[in-house]
């Protein structure tokens, strides 16, 4: 067998290759041809179709972004509406106050009951009002109106 032939077994390809080359006298002599190796390798470039590699990738990737993508708004739909719920104790009290004094000069002007009547359908109003606005938090997390298309006109 040549010394080019011998390799030894469980040694890794660079520690092989230094041992050749410790041991012959042509490759210690002759210098790498290394622009006929540059060459052979600018001679096989394999054309590449970024557009289908992108889409392909995309493909595969499509159910941890989905997931990743949910987990993502669940984490920003309980971060707004945990820092929406900051105000809401000091809000209520005001409208408490207002309330009460609304009632307060509203039943000076007309009956008790349709005082509360009137008073009591504002109330159920700023709840309705309150309720839509703490659940459009998480809508407007899931479409913001910034990435929503232009209207067309």
């Amino acid at each position: 067998m040549s010394a080019h032939a011998d390799r030894s077994c469980g040694q890794t390809p660079g520690k092989a290759l230094e041992a050749h080359v410790a041991e012959c006298d042509p490759c210690r002599d002759l210098p790498p041809p290394i622009e006929r190796i540059a060459m052979l390798l600018n001679a096989g470039v394999v054309p590449i179709d970024a557009g289908a590699l992108s889409r392909r990738t995309l493909l595969r990737l499509q159910p941890e972004l989905v997931r990743l993508g949910g987990t993502l708004l669940w984490r920003k739909a309980v971060a707004a509406l945990l820092l929406a719920l900051v105000p809401l104790p000091a809000v209520l009290t005001y409208d408490a106050y207002v309330l009460r004094g609304a009632y307060a000069l509203v039943s000076a002007l007309l009956p008790a009951t349709l005082a509360a009547y009137l008073i009591f359908s504002y109330a159920a109003f700023l709840v309705l009002l309150f309720a839509t606005t703490y659940a459009a938090i998480p809508v407007l997390l899931a479409n913001p109106p910034s990435a929503r298309r232009p209207a067309l006109g």
